[in-house]
């Protein structure tokens, strides 16, 4: 193959400015020089093609029919330079990628699958920040936050990854002795009541509800703040807790949990959540597409895995208007 011969690049870049603002002026504002040069540069490259670009007239300027092709293809050569130079500063682009998520998702999601992730992308390092508090991502330096809510992020971009559902979950052992739910009414049960817990949260008189059962509770059961504290009991055969799948899905699937019944409280959804411009870096864009793929995977295992899926899914609002309603009756 031959090698092109190509016009004096300074030159080139002279006209591919003027032709957009059509003025020399304009030009030499944009490029830092006189207008005297952006002319000089022109008739060079008019000098280099043979024929005329422009047509100076006494106040203004005017494409010849020549210029007017030559600049719509001159144009696209540039922007396709500036995509092509971007692309390259964004893969290359140094520094970690900083998740900032809660701290359930971090240690009983996120961790397990991030080997594959950081197989993939061995050149990129990534710091997850575990908290449960809400960060605002204009003022710190994470890149990227999952968050668990209803999805009202009208100021960032967010895309929602999986609904997590709370159900009860215990030891092998343990659910050898439950028969049906009502079996739970006088089983040994574990509370998990984080910060800020709420009558709108999922709780084991709802979870009742949602079985047909009409429980109230005569005497206190040990509740705990920390799910890490919840689960390690129920590993522990020491009791029944009420948790959601995003934590216990893995535990289900090694054999260490079992989900005794398939009914469950839906509860609010996990979101990826970035400030808009951040997409076109590299690096969150990599760990998007990723994210994606795992949580379609989770999706699927949830909804076809028989030690994991559910017969019943009850929205916690629509047991509690339920029981009212029965109630008044």
């Amino acid at each position: 193959m031959s090698r092109l011969t190509l016009p004096p690049l300074n030159a080139l870049r002279a006209f591919e400015v003027a032709s957009r603002h059509m003025s020399f002026k304009h030009a030499a504002d944009e490029l830092c020089i006189t207008p005297t040069a952006i002319s000089h540069r022109i008739r060079t490259l008019e000098n280099w093609l043979g024929l005329k670009l422009f047509n100076r007239l006494n106040r203004s300027l005017e494409l010849t029919k020549e210029g007017e092709a030559y600049a719509y293809k001159v144009n696209q050569a540039f922007e396709l330079l500036t995509q092509a130079s971007a692309d390259l500063k964004n893969s290359s682009e140094e520094g970690e990628l900083v998740i900032s998520t809660t701290m359930s998702f971090a240690s009983n999601w996120l961790t397990e699958k991030l080997q594959s992730f950081q197989l993939e992308f061995s050149d990129l390092k990534v710091r997850v920040e575990g908290a449960d508090s809400v960060l605002d991502l204009n003022r710190s330096n994470v890149d990227i936050a999952i968050r668990f809510g209803e999805g009202d992020y009208d100021d960032l971009h967010f895309k929602m990854l999986f609904t997590d559902y709370v159900t009860p979950i215990c030891s092998p052992e343990l659910a050898k002795k439950l028969r049906t739910p009502t079996d739970l009414i006088n089983a040994p049960r574990i509370d998990y009541h984080w910060v800020g817990f709420s009558a709108k949260d999922p709780s084991w008189e709802t979870w009742f509800t949602a079985a047909g059962i009409n429980h109230h509770e005569q005497q206190p059961i040990p509740t705990f703040s920390d799910e890490h504290m919840a689960l390690t009991l129920a590993k522990a055969g020491k009791g029944i807790a009420l948790i959601g799948t995003t934590a216990v899905a893995q535990a289900i699937v090694c054999g260490e949990l079992v989900r005794p019944f398939p009914i469950a409280l839906k509860y609010y959804t996990y979101y990826f959540t970035c400030l808009p411009n951040m997409l076109s870096r590299h690096k969150v864009a990599v760990f998007y597409e990723w994210l994606n793929r795992e949580a379609k995977n989770f999706e699927e295992l949830i909804e076809t895995d028989p030690r994991i899926k559910f017969d019943k899914i009850f929205a916690i609002d629509e047991v509690e208007s339920n029981f009212v309603n029965q109630s008044e009756h």
